[in-house]
């Protein structure tokens, strides 16, 4: 089954280096226009029809806590095909090596609703966690990145009303936790909320401190994206080691959007 996404253009080196630059420094970058509008409205159909599938609402699916859609890569080629869409793939490469994958694909989907509270996180465990004692890293040393998270919001998400992805910047050296439920603050700098139209894109190192906003609006807000990984960070695609890739997944797929995929050659440890 084809998809819309179309192959995209790499950054030049030079603009890769400022990205990596800023992301290191940062912990977040934000690129700007990406997709065209047909990729978006393709994403977000998928979305649509993943929602209204009866079948994608039982616990052992592809769903959790009515806000994260599983395994899109499985849903629908188009977010398929987004895995090795330039600029991400290159930029995924340039930052985790040449070997990296895709350690998860979860897309977004968050209803109204003014009166969340809280929801500050980095994703899963402190990589490089430092005691009560030390305050933070060293601000000379470059953090090396993990895990990373690049989304694309497929409504527009250009006012604080539609709930955008907040980030404490350069909370990724704080080596901890969010230091406050509702309003962390590293280095004296509180949440910056990151606004975006459809079809934009930005990343993030996944220990940056980081929520969705509460969607204040009265539309349902979508996020698509990919998250990638270094290689020796196992994927996590549930069930863990009972899950098989489903054959479709495969058809028509390059080499490199395999390797994405996981399919990779023999390295360390096997």
């Amino acid at each position: 089954m084809s998809s819309p996404i179309r192959q995209g253009e790499p950054y030049s080196p030079s603009r890769t280096t400022e990205i990596i630059d800023e992301l290191n420094r940062e912990g977040y970058v934000y690129l700007g226009p990406t997709l065209e509008p047909d990729e978006v409205a393709a994403l977000r159909s998928a979305m649509e029809r993943m929602w209204a599938d009866p079948a994608m609402h039982e616990p052992e699916r592809n769903q959790i806590a009515g806000i994260s859609l599983m395994r899109m890569f499985e849903y629908d080629n188009a977010f398929r095909d987004l895995i090795a869409r330039e600029p991400f793939a290159s930029l995924a490469e340039a930052v985790l090596g040449e070997n990296c994958h895709m350690l998860a694909q979860n897309a977004l989907r968050t209803e109204p609703d003014p009166e969340r509270k809280g929801g500050w996180h980095l994703d899963d465990l402190v990589h490089f966690p430092l005691n009560d004692e030390i305050e933070r890293h060293d601000p000379r040393m470059v953090m090396p990145v993990m895990v990373m998270q690049i989304f694309v919001p497929l409504t527009d998400i250009d006012e604080v009303q539609y709930g955008p992805t907040e980030v404490v910047p350069r909370s990724h050296y704080a080596g901890r936790r969010p230091n406050d439920p509702e309003n962390p603050s590293f280095d004296g700098q509180g949440p910056v909320s990151i606004l975006a139209k459809a079809g934009d894109a930005y990343l993030f190192n996944n220990q940056i401190w980081h929520r969705g906003a509460p969607n204040g609006s009265d539309r349902i807000r979508y996020l698509g994206g990919v998250t990638y990984s270094k290689r020796f960070v196992s994927q996590k695609l549930w069930p863990f080691i009972d899950y098989q890739m489903p054959e479709h997944v495969w058809e028509g797929a390059s080499p490199r959007l395999q390797r994405l995929l996981g399919r990779h050659e023999k390295g360390a440890y096997g």
